[in-house]
């Protein structure tokens, strides 16, 4: 802490803040010591950040506290504060900038007190003026049939109903903040411009519901960027659960079947408590239909395993699927949380290996059997790899039992083979090989009858263990 500075806003906050601590000296029969005075300042200084550039230490801050106050003579009974003189100092207090939530809060309550005292016009009136804004603070006010009657920001929004404003890709941000507002005040955050900076941030507005008009104002914060695909998709996602919290199923459902409400590559699915398709702005033939309906390339039941997958914390689920925003079959990596019986998710896509790279593509291809087999279990994972709409040419998907049997394979044949009987056309036994597979996987080779040309040539095929059972798949030499 030695080495912290502190600059000369910091010290006057804290001036303000220590002319109020002594104010509540004496309170009642118990009030403050100068040496408890002292303490709550060097708590204070202790939550000062770092300025950008130097200043004053901590250290000497506190002896210029402690010298200023040191000349004070404790107060006398007769001069203790009454209980409402207490309060209008406590109330007197600004909360620094550095704590958005503390100011943006004051900065409402001091428009509810302006509205008080000088009625609402010249409320209005003031705060649609440029003077009104305080940095990225500024109010808006919504009458009484939450339509905006002062926006100093953006005044060509005064006169709009908040069913009308929106942000970014149309989310309709204002009938969210209307619907949030009520007596004791409540937050809700979104994207929006920030007219401080004219970027698209996230936005954190506190709204208070009073005398039958919504008083409100915000705090900007840089938000999740689309280069960081995997925090972007947790915020599309948790925004979507914001809007069903504000205004609930009907409007949010609307708006997530709006092709406007699909960003790029990001779009919000939603299922009900049936696992049954509410909202899927990328796919309409889907709504209305079970998740079970959505499968992905060689008929890979996707829909069924994000379902399966989904819970309150949340959980990632990968698997190949077209991606809208290009039209092409990628690897997307979905976040699905399920939230008031519901389900919410969306997701992003990466290039995953190409064919032409055939040991990546394997590995790809046994790993999205164990995601599967993760999410939906062993049942349904044999059922899958048993039929024949499961093998992408070469590529089909098998599972070993604890014991070394068959248990899944696109030809049925193969079915129960004994461990045994795993020898290639050479009189190699590999099951040993094969057997031996770890969690972090192994290559086995071997020479084998490749289906696709009737003649034999080499395979190599990529085996792991999970959960006690053995996945595996394979490519041919040409």
């Amino acid at each position: 802490m030695a080495n912290r500075t502190v600059n000369i806003a910091a010290i006057t906050i804290l001036v303000t803040f220590i002319a109020t601590l002594f104010g509540a000296c004496g309170n009642s029969d118990a009030g403050m010591t100068r040496t408890e005075v002292i303490d709550v300042v060097r708590s204070e200084l202790a939550d000062v950040p770092a300025p950008p550039e130097p200043g004053a230490s901590v250290a000497e801050v506190e002896r210029i506290v402690q010298a200023a106050i040191a000349d004070i003579p404790d107060p006398e009974p007769a001069a203790m504060m009454k209980p409402e003189e207490m309060a209008e100092a406590k109330s007197a207090y600004v909360p620094p900038r550095y704590s958005p939530d503390e100011y943006t809060q004051y900065f409402v309550k001091d428009a509810i007190k302006r509205y008080e005292t000088d009625g609402l016009d010249a409320t209005v009136a003031y705060y649609n003026t440029p003077e009104s804004i305080d940095g990225q603070w500024y109010i808006f006010i919504g009458d009484e049939e939450d339509t905006l009657i002062a926006h100093a920001a953006n005044p060509s929004l005064v006169g709009v109903p908040a069913v009308e404003v929106t942000g970014p890709n149309a989310y309709p941000s204002g009938i969210a903040v209307a619907a949030s507002a009520d007596q004791d005040g409540e937050w809700f955050s979104y994207t929006f411009p920030n007219p401080a900076t004219g970027a698209v941030e996230t936005k954190h507005s506190w709204m208070v519901r009073y005398d039958g008009l919504v008083f409100g104002s915000g705090w900007y914060e840089d938000g999740p960027q689309k280069s960081d695909p995997p925090a972007y998709t947790k915020a599309f996602v948790r925004q979507a659960i914001a809007l069903y919290d504000a205004v609930g199923l009907e409007d949010t459902v609307a708006y997530y079947n709006m092709p406007e409400s699909i960003d790029g590559q990001w779009y919000i699915f939603i299922g009900d408590e049936e696992d049954m398709m509410l909202a899927h702005a990328a796919n309409p033939d889907l709504v209305g239909k079970p998740f079970s309906y959505a499968t992905g390339p060689n008929e890979y039941p996707a829909g069924s395993a994000v379902a399966a997958s989904a819970d309150q914390d949340g959980e990632w689920f990968s698997y190949t699927y077209p991606n809208p925003s290009t039209g092409g079959i990628e690897t997307k990596h979905s976040w699905m949380v399920r939230h008031g019986g519901l389900l919410f998710g969306s997701g992003w896509y990466e290039d995953g290996p190409p064919k032409s790279d055939a040991p990546a593509y394997t590995k790809a291809f046994v790993q999205q059997a164990i995601n599967l087999y993760n999410a939906v279990g062993l049942d349904d994972t044999i059922s899958y790899y048993n039929m024949p709409e499961s093998a992408d040419g070469q590529w089909y998907g098998f599972i070993i039992d604890e014991d070394g049997y068959t248990i899944s394979h696109p030809n049925p044949e193969r079915i129960g083979r004994d461990p045994a009987l795993r020898i290639d056309s050479t009189g190699y036994f590999f099951g040993d090989d094969v057997l031996a597979a770890t969690e972090a996987g192994r290559w086995v080779s071997y020479v084998f009858d490749n289906p696709d040309t009737g003649g034999e040539q080499r395979k190599h095929t990529w085996v792991v263990r999970h959960g006690g059972l053995i996945f595996g798949s394979g490519w041919y030499e040409q």
